[in-house]
């Protein structure tokens, strides 16, 4: 008989920092901790996103009896009877050591320079190798791509200490959503700068906006430029989508309700949506349909 995951056998006592906590068996570790007030510092975890582990910023301390590991909290699952140490001076020793290899990659890092001052981290011992580098391979920005936009256009090239993420491994496939850019946590990725022109080429007058690519403006067609900084539409998206990106709203990760919205102001706004510039008309959408609101 498969049993009613809500039901009271489901649920187990973990011991968090000392404090006994109840939770659900095969929850992920780190969930449980920030859902009781636990500060684990993470750079490459995302909601939405299979766990990675890959900073390893989150790594905390596990135990039961006399066994005891170092794990990435993020990819952990609870079992009943777990003890945590999320914050003790050995896991806080060790996450010192990952922030120092961290800023040895990316040195000018806000994020990791914030990390670095709440840790009292004043130095690294590892060589950097280019004072210019911001990307720690955290990986964000290549799973968003193929995991919720599904566009697979940019991944990890090389090895060891030439290891990096090549944007654009397969131009034909970006639709500018600009999803890895915004999940970035260094700025790595100045996708404005990357891909304007790259478009523009690619798709010469017959230029369809990226929410029509994401599939939240169907048949919209771009009058500026893609310049999107200078787009009302693409302002109000974004603004209604926080705090996540519209990718992941077009996907149906997260809001729903905001996704109902944006169908419905495709109704309000013609295919070939012109905020900003010419008032030119796109023939071969002009005639185009939005889907029904799914309210």
């Amino acid at each position: 008989m498969i049993k009613n995951p809500t039901t009271p056998s489901d649920t187990i006592t973990i011991t968090l920092d000392g404090q006994p906590i109840t939770a659900k068996k095969g929850e992920i570790l780190l969930d449980v901790a920030r859902r009781n007030g636990a500060f684990i510092p993470t750079l490459c975890h995302l909601d939405g996103l299979t766990p990675y582990g890959a900073c390893r910023l989150c790594t905390v301390k596990v135990k039961h009896g006399s066994w005891s590991k170092f794990v990435t909290s993020c990819n952990y699952p609870i079992w009943d009877g777990l003890e945590v140490e999320t914050a003790t001076d050995e896991v806080n020793q060790n996450r010192k050591l990952v922030i120092e290899a961290l800023l040895s990659r990316a040195p000018k890092a806000p994020v990791l320079q914030n990390l670095a001052k709440t840790y009292g981290v004043t130095t690294t011992r590892f060589p950097n190798l280019d004072p210019a580098e911001k990307c720690i391979l955290c990986g964000l920005c290549v799973r968003v791509c193929d995991d919720v936009v599904g566009a697979h256009a940019i991944g990890f090239v090389g090895r060891g200490q030439d290891r990096r993420v090549g944007i654009h491994i397969n131009d034909a496939a970006c639709i500018g959503c600009g999803a890895c850019s915004y999940v970035c946590p260094t700025d790595a990725i100045d996708m404005e700068s990357v891909t304007v022109g790259h478009f523009r080429d690619r798709w010469g007058e017959d230029r369809p906006c990226r929410y029509s690519l994401m599939g939240l403006l169907p048949g919209s067609v771009c009058h500026n430029n893609y310049e999107c900084w200078r787009c009302e539409t693409d302002q109000t998206i974004m603004d209604l989508c926080q705090p996540v990106h519209p990718v992941f709203v077009a996907r149906g990760i997260d809001n729903a309700g905001v996704r109902s919205v944006i169908r419905k102001m495709s109704v309000m706004i013609p295919p070939d949506h012109e905020d900003c510039d010419d008032g030119s008309t796109d023939e071969a959408t002009a005639g185009q349909q939005s889907p029904p609101s799914d309210t």
